[in-house]
């Protein structure tokens, strides 16, 4: 039941935004280029994720709570594993810049979120190294998939890597 802090507010009138790879790729890219966080915290958070899916199998990832998981999860992400932790207010206004269009988060909700997230994990935050490096490999081989049948995801690549 309080997995609905992922939920936009109801009172949000905005349509639902189709989310595909491109999508997703673009907005974690603005995140990291926003936030400024190592590389590996977007591996971490994915993990986080995955992790969640696995503890709560009712959760489904849908257009409307999808960018704030990715959210969350790389701020919880980002907290553990860098030197330089960044504070939920930072987050907050991140949110803003990287979804101009989007209704601002306020930290309230962020750090509810925040709350939310750790407890249904049960602050089961560790990753050992081998699953971590499985799972690098493995995101590896879906951006050669995607790559093989998204004529623009490299293209998307080729510019973040610039």
């Amino acid at each position: 039941q309080q997995l609905r802090a992922f939920w936009p507010d109801a009172s949000a009138a905005t349509p639902v935004p189709a989310q595909n790879t491109e999508v997703l790729h673009d907005f974690m890219f603005r995140l990291f280029a926003t936030c400024m966080y190592t590389p590996e915290c977007s591996v971490l958070a994915f993990m986080y994720v995955l992790r969640l899916l696995s503890y709560h199998p009712h959760l489904r990832v849908t257009p409307r709570n999808c960018q704030r998981l990715l959210l969350c999860s790389v701020m919880v992400a980002q907290k553990i594993h860098d030197d330089t932790p960044l504070r939920n207010v930072d987050f907050a206004v991140a949110w803003g810049r990287v979804l101009p269009g989007e209704r601002p988060v306020p930290v309230e909700r962020v750090n509810a979120m925040e709350r939310v997230f750790l407890g249904a994990l049960g602050f089961d935050l560790y990753v050992p190294r081998d699953q971590y490096e499985a799972c690098v490999s493995e995101l590896h081989g879906v951006v050669r998939h995607h790559s093989a049948t998204s004529p623009r995801l490299p293209l998307l690549l080729e510019k973040h890597a610039a």
